[in-house]
């Protein structure tokens, strides 16, 4: 069976790997001062990644040979596609500059390293969507690279992507026929609150409620009508679940048979523009206490064509491809573990 795994966390050793890609003056303030990120708010009380997955030298995620040995070669995946780490919160930090010079300075090193590790490795560009202009202009210069499919964008932002502000990464994306991939990011001082009613405070909560954001990003993507405006967008959301796609798309279309005339810029259903425009990772895989029940709401969603894998490799939370298929049935497997993808990368088939 092929597989097709949209989510594997690499990285770097060090920040020093990146050195090499940036410019005075921010080669000196990496050196001195670090990335700066804003403090993480949900401190987990477990180890976020695999003990066995951490090499020698370097965090887990940051040593090819052992990615290469306990998942692309032992699962067989026929192509991997990095999401990266360490890397992910550029789009939270206040300024634009800097993040933006980091974001190329890590996508340059991507590609410099990592894509030429592996024919199967396909690559996922960051960028600093707080400047607009210059996530397109990397967008751009990236984008006709290969091996590179998707851009990764944080789930949660300050506004919808669906506003005017974002709308230069939206359409550098579909020019140059790369998947939009949200990802939830650790949310810091400078994020969004992930929920409608405040913070959470503690790592379970924001961890159980990871879905909200996406739910808000699909519904305002689809209002928006970006979605005729951009008809070969493809937005992948990956680690925010999926059963709540079928409740929203039903309420969706019930709403919109009342509402329509607020959405002049629709021509067909909510639910429609979901199944076209939008897949959706597996991994946390649900466990309910059958696979039939979890079967069960897949078809009655009609979601089996817009499922996809990612292990979510090296995180404690990974999902094995032997695992996830005791939940699917045998129909549904080579589907959601390659083809409902490969046909949206660009050079997969």
């Amino acid at each position: 069976m092929k597989i097709l795994d949209c989510d594997i966390h690499n990285t770097y050793r060090s920040q020093q790997d990146l050195y090499p890609y940036l410019e005075e003056p921010y080669l000196s303030r990496l050196k001195e001062k670090g990335f700066g990120y804003p403090s993480e708010t949900f401190p987990s009380s477990i180890h976020n990644k695999r003990l066995d997955a951490k090499p020698e030298s370097g965090p887990a995620g940051s040593d090819y040979s052992l990615m290469r040995e306990q998942l692309l070669d032992r699962f067989d995946v026929t192509y991997g596609v990095l999401t990266g780490e360490g890397i992910s919160g550029l789009s939270y930090m206040t300024e634009q500059d800097y993040p933006a010079a980091l974001a190329r300075a890590y996508n340059s090193w991507l590609m410099d390293t990592w894509l030429k590790y592996d024919k199967r490795l396909l690559g996922s560009l960051h960028l600093a969507i707080q400047h607009p202009e210059a996530a397109a202009a990397e967008i751009y210069r990236c984008g006709s690279h290969p091996q590179i499919v998707q851009v990764s964008l944080p789930a949660a932002t300050t506004m919808p992507l669906s506003h005017p502000f974002y709308r230069p990464v939206l359409r550098a994306a579909a020019e140059m026929n790369l998947v939009i991939a949200l990802h939830f990011r650790q949310p810091g001082i400078t994020a969004p609150s992930v929920t409608p009613v405040g913070t959470p405070s503690l790592h379970i909560d924001y961890h159980t409620l990871i879905s909200l954001p996406y739910m808000s990003q699909l519904v305002m993507l689809v209002t928006s009508g970006v979605l005729e405006e951009l008809p070969n967008l493809k937005i992948l959301l990956i680690e925010g679940g999926f059963i709540w796609a079928i409740h929203l798309m039903w309420r969706f279309d019930k709403d919109y048979k009342s509402l329509h005339r607020q959405v002049p810029a629709l021509k067909k259903l909510p639910s429609e523009y979901i199944c076209q425009h939008f897949k959706f990772g597996i991994q946390p895989i649900y466990e309910p206490r059958e696979a039939a029940m979890l079967q069960q709401v897949i078809e009655a969603g009609q979601l089996q064509q817009n499922l996809v894998f990612g292990s979510d490799y090296p995180h404690w939370d990974a999902d094995e491809p032997e695992f996830v298929m005791r939940f699917l049935k045998e129909a549904w497997r080579q589907p959601i573990f390659y083809d409902n993808l490969a046909g949206w990368y660009k050079g997969i088939k």
